[in-house]
């Protein structure tokens, strides 16, 4: 039997491998794909309301977030947002890398060649997901936890071991709702097609059902609250200003490239070789190590596809977003890539002869080595910058920082600040002043989401704007750009509205928007106007 101690020094080596890529990667920055500059502001403030208590967003219902908010909201308050962002990840890269190191050994993979699936995985497409830019591992948040406990629930599926794999996606699930949901949904299709295999009588399912229910416990309440609560009254239905104005790269396929199915076909095509490989080595030699195991893997990996492909044939007739808000696309999307990585990596190694296989491993170690001391230089880089925090890599130059620092300093704690729609997302919790509406910053019930559409539609300055986006069919990122032009071009009278409509006494911008009020603070690229 394998010591604790090997597992352990493979679940170090992974981290570390993870780490060296990720741990210092834009921590509470806009951009890098990471959420962290939301839902850690988030967190802080529910673990202390007295924060920036008069903020719009950061005091909406945490909703399926309280256990994550609960867990690093003191961390938040303790150590402050970056320390937080980096004990943070550190544990969440633990989790996964647990649950990497059970898959690896359920397959048969040495540590070179799990380390080669991972490398493959992060390098080769840097978004980590096919299409529907969803990501496994980065920043902190609900889904990097909730992916660590569904990694640690496969590998237990693929043991046998159900009733801990079904608290692990219970755990999932009340981190991450959808995350955990849909992992859930598709481990009992892949129980229900291997039935005959894996329970004796209904009790054992029960069992296993009960387990996940009560594990889950946290996110029954807002489930019933998303299903069952009334919808007010709008122009537009929450659902489609969530899906088609908010989020369509996530979840409308109708705004992808043209090319979006290339890198999922080639990622089904290198699955699909793969399998082939192994079941023709164990076809002719019944050598290959845990293959029962690995066809399970892809079993599994070819039923996370089916809500994708369900999302893709609802998206044409699913023109309010009723359906498509459910995110089908972000299972399959991770995990395509992820245990085709793996599978491909066990094919080599299982199939290879002994002397090929003796290459492969100086190729793996030689290759992992270059990778380690590339991204080496670029962790030291990281690593001296955060002397600069908040810095470059949070897109916060020093006369930003000047700006915030002395509206933090200068205005009263709870003095409401009208701000730009899109950019400045950082603002709130550098300057610690509430602010009115972010385009980044989405509530997650419906209510809210109505709210933020109009605060957003208020700070842009046209009633008509959003009508204009929604038959133009934008991008999210040209959206972005109608909302800051329309905040740019504000008029003395509009701006002067909009601080009596949110009763705020400033309005931050950029240094040649030039207002008819009076100048609180100006530097060379940002000003604050004061009331009259």
């Amino acid at each position: 039997m394998t010591s604790l101690k090997e597992i352990g020094l493979q679940i170090f080596a992974v981290t570390a491998f993870l780490s060296l890529k990720l741990l210092l990667d834009n921590n509470m920055s806009i951009v890098g794909g990471w959420n962290e500059v939301d839902v850690l502001p988030l967190a802080k403030q529910y673990a202390d309301p007295t924060w920036i208590p008069g903020d719009w967003y950061l005091n909406q219902p945490p909703g399926y977030r309280i256990l994550f908010q609960t867990l690093f909201g003191k961390l938040a308050v303790v150590w402050g947002l970056l320390a937080t962002s980096i004990i943070g990840r550190l544990l969440c890269y633990g989790l996964v890398a647990s649950g990497l190191v059970l898959l690896g050994r359920k397959l048969g993979l040495s540590l070179l060649s799990l380390l080669l699936a991972v490398g493959l995985f992060l390098y080769v497409n840097r978004y980590q997901g096919i299409v529907a830019y969803e990501w496994l591992v980065g920043g902190l948040e609900p889904k990097s936890v909730a992916y660590g406990l569904i990694l640690l629930a496969i590998g237990l599926m693929l043991e046998g071991r159900y009733r801990p794999m079904a608290l692990m996606l219970g755990l999932a699930t009340s981190f991450h709702v959808l995350v955990g949901g849909w992992a859930f949904l598709t481990v009992v299709a892949w129980l229900i097609l291997r039935r005959r295999n894996h329970f004796r009588n209904i009790w054992s399912l029960g069992s296993i059902l009960l387990i996940y229910l009560a594990a889950s416990a946290l996110a029954i309440r807002p489930v019933l609250e998303q299903l069952f609560s009334s919808t007010p009254t709008a122009s537009l239905a929450p659902s489609y200003i969530y899906v088609f104005l908010r989020l369509p790269h996530h979840l409308n396929p109708l705004s992808w490239s043209s090319d979006w199915w290339i890198r999922p076909l080639i990622y089904l095509l290198v699955l699909g070789g793969s399998v082939a490989m192994l079941r023709r080595k164990q076809q002719f030699e019944k050598s290959v190590m845990n293959y029962a195991t690995c066809m399970g893997l892809a079993e599994f990996t070819v039923l996370t596809l089916v809500p994708f492909v369900l999302g893709l044939a609802i998206a044409p007739i699913d023109s309010q977003g009723k359906l498509l808000q459910y995110y089908p696309f972000r299972l399959g999307d991770i995990m395509l890539p992820l245990n085709t990585c793996l599978l491909f990596a066990c094919a080599l190694e299982q199939t290879l002869s002994d002397r090929a296989k003796r290459v492969f491993f100086v190729v793996c170690l030689v290759l992992l080595s270059l990778v380690c001391s590339i991204q080496a230089v670029s962790f030291h880089k990281q690593l001296v910058a955060l002397h600069e925090f908040p810095g470059a890599q949070q897109k916060v130059d020093s006369e930003w920082k000047a700006m915030c620092t002395w509206v933090r300093n200068n205005t009263p704690k709870n003095s409401v600040v009208v701000s730009p729609p899109v950019e400045f997302t950082n603002f709130t919790w550098l300057a610690e002043r509430p602010t009115i509406a972010k385009f980044k910053l989405l509530p997650q019930t419906k209510a809210g989401i109505l709210a933020w559409h109009k605060r957003l539609g208020d700070l842009s300055g046209e009633v008509s704007t959003w009508t204009t986006i929604k038959s133009e069919h934008l991008t999210q990122f040209q959206i972005g750009d109608v909302l800051t032009n329309g905040y740019n071009n504000l008029t003395t009278d509009q701006a002067e509205k909009l601080m009596v409509q949110y009763r705020s006494d400033y309005f931050v911008t950029r240094i040649g928007h030039q207002l008819g009020l009076p100048i609180a603070y100006q530097n060379s690229l940002y000003i604050l106007y004061g009331k009259r």
